[in-house]
């Protein structure tokens, strides 16, 4: 689990990485849309914990994501 302070930092040091290609503008086009498929994938998880907990083993949990892959 990360404190606020190294995410912080990290998010500092991703935001460095980019600075030296993108204008300080741009950063909200490359920055937003990774903290979007990052919250997207944090709710996909907890979702999936719950079912499977809800539902049943690991067995279940990989059911259920072909289930929510065509569904």
């Amino acid at each position: 689990m990360l404190d606020i302070k190294t995410l912080e930092t990290w998010l500092w040091d991703g935001a460095c990485s980019i600075r030296g290609a993108v204008d300080a503008p741009k950063f909200k086009d490359y920055i937003l849309p990774l903290i979007f498929i990052k919250c997207i994938s944090d709710v996909f998880e907890d979702e999936l914990k719950r079912l499977s907990d809800e539902f049943g083993d690991e067995w279940e949990e990989q059911r259920l994501i072909k289930y929510l892959e065509f569904n």
